[in-house]
């Protein structure tokens, strides 16, 4: 069967290059105000669900229509689904336009914008789990998906009071120009649309850019599902993963505050060099890490199961028998787990990089539609990935996971640094730091 967690790079590779092109198609506010409602209102309606799913499963097992239990799972993925296109949406939206358009022409101001919006995301994905976690720690499923329900009923007032403002005090945010196009049918227009999105990103000068960073999401060197479990399966606990994701945050968050900095000093695609390069040295250690004493890898193994899968979940009772012996050796899994967390700092450095050259060298009438299809670039690498899981599962195979994963990181580098090249900003000619453009009037 097809999970939430795999449709949701489907959804993004089949319908973000059209959303894209329907954004660069509508005026900004209006496009943000549909978008921020859609989001909100899907999440809402999952939570109301998911409340009555759980209140009422028993009585609908035993009733007259027991299909319910199949049919409202479905349901709430597909508003699920809808809900994370509209989020992804809304990201192209304030990351690759409004906040173009706030900087107005000056790169420092745009690179000051782009670590402080990281810095709150990166934040929010570091507490946002902890404040889930805890309410469905400490309460019933149905007080969490009512809090979880009311917090997006407020927040979708909040923003959209919020955009609104924005849209007021910043004039220049109107003045965008929506060509008119003939309309063939909605399917058609909305193909048409994902066909030339795809074609204009394959031929922009930021592609090498922008493939460099898609490159990245093909990896199981980060604190997902599948290293949880592979760490787990090496004897590491629960609190001490849950404790290093916090100090990976601080250091992902490091990378965002150092951005501007470094923008200034070296110009932003050499700190995309220095990020990226950053990146595959910190990541040098999880290499290094297969070979080391308690390392499990052994691909000569023919069993693929190994015993324990990449996502088993264990009982405590388990974890404490396996894990008791005093033949454990963390040596391998603690010098990957070091390698993953330095490099948070050099990849988010590597991110806001390519995220600012696109910012600056994408056309405003093309920023919808490249900003969907590298979105939609980064999820296929992610689907990937777990394409790749589903060959290797085992933890005895996870050392190939990891140089595929050093692999497909190395060519996002290449990208990268040829990008660099072509602008002749590495190890080229000398390049004076990035001056600041008086903003236009």
């Amino acid at each position: 069967t097809l999970s939430l967690h795999d449709a949701l790079p489907i959804s993004n590779i089949l319908f973000l290059a059209s959303i894209g092109n329907w954004i660069d198609q509508t005026t900004r506010l209006r496009a943000a105000q549909i978008l921020l409602v859609i989001q909100n209102s899907c999440v809402l309606l999952d939570c109301v669900l998911l409340a009555l799913y759980f209140q009422y499963y028993d009585a609908i097992l035993e009733g007259e229509y027991p299909w319910l239990t199949k049919v409202i799972p479905a349901v709430i993925m597909i508003l699920a689904l809808v809900a994370n296109l509209a989020s992804q949406g809304s990201k192209i939206v304030v990351e690759k336009d409004w906040i173009v358009v706030v900087a107005g022409e000056n790169e420092n101001r745009l690179a000051q914008l782009n670590s402080n919006l990281r810095t709150i995301d990166l934040s929010c994905q570091t507490l946002g789990p902890i404040i889930v976690g805890f309410l469905f720690s400490n309460t019933t499923y149905i007080i969490a998906a009512v809090v979880i329900g009311a917090w997006n009923l407020f927040s979708v007032v909040f923003e959209y009071i919020l955009l609104t403002a924005i849209y007021r005090d910043y004039p220049q945010l109107g003045h965008k120009v929506v060509e008119k196009r003939k309309e063939f049918g909605w399917l058609k227009t909305r193909l048409t649309g994902s066909v030339k999105g795809w074609v204009s990103y394959m031929t922009h000068d930021v592609r090498n850019a922008g493939l460099g960073l898609a490159c990245l999401y093909m990896t199981v060197l980060g604190f997902g599902n599948i290293t949880w479990g592979y760490c787990m399966l090496q004897c590491v606990q629960e609190w001490l993963l849950g404790i290093l994701v916090a100090v990976s945050g601080i250091l992902g968050i490091a990378g965002s505050r150092a951005f501007p900095y470094l923008r200034a000093k070296c110009g932003v695609e050499r700190t995309g060099v220095i990020g990226v390069s950053s990146l595959l040295l910190s990541l040098a250690a999880c290499v290094a890490s297969i070979w080391l004493p308690g390392s499990p890898f052994n691909p000569q193994i023919q069993d693929l199961s190994g015993g324990h899968a990449l996502n088993k979940t264990e009982t405590a009772v388990d974890f404490k028998e396996r894990c008791s012996g005093d033949d454990v050796d963390l040596t391998s899994v603690s010098v990957m787990l070091v390698g993953i967390i330095l490099a948070r700092f050099g990849l988010w450095l590597t991110d806001l990089s390519v995220t600012q050259i696109l910012q600056e060298n994408v056309e405003k009438e093309q920023r919808g539609v490249i900003g969907g299809v590298q979105t939609a670039l980064n999820s296929l690498m992610d689907l990937i990935k777990f394409f790749f899981v589903l060959l290797l599962p085992a933890p005895h195979t996870f050392g190939i996971l990891i140089l595929l994963s050093y692999l497909f990181i190395s060519a996002g580098a290449l990208f990268l640094w040829s990008y660099a090249f072509k602008k002749k900003l590495c190890c080229g000619a000398d390049y004076e730091a990035t001056t600041t453009r008086e903003p236009a009037p």
